[in-house]
């Protein structure tokens, strides 16, 4: 097989473990996380509001590591 593939698979074989893991860590652990107590309207808000904030962490992440893979790619790719 070609070398130039070899990263590339890597590359793509990491992006979809980053993607499955990181379906499990928003619907296994951030989904059913409850901080506050649901008896209010406000907490309900906020329990909400955690969890599209700490998904979106989660996803921003994501992408800073897909970039960064990127750029090692192309910086090897450029260098030789």
């Amino acid at each position: 097989m070609n070398s130039r593939i070899l990263p590339l698979m890597g590359i793509i074989g990491l992006a979809w473990a980053l993607v499955f893991f990181g379906s499990y860590m928003i619907f296994g652990l951030i989904v059913p996380f409850e901080p506050f107590p649901e008896n209010d309207h406000i907490f309900t808000f906020l329990n909400s509001l955690l969890k599209v904030v700490l998904s979106a962490i989660l996803a921003l992440v994501w992408i800073v590591i897909m970039i960064e893979l990127r750029n090692l790619y192309i910086k090897r790719n450029l260098s030789a």
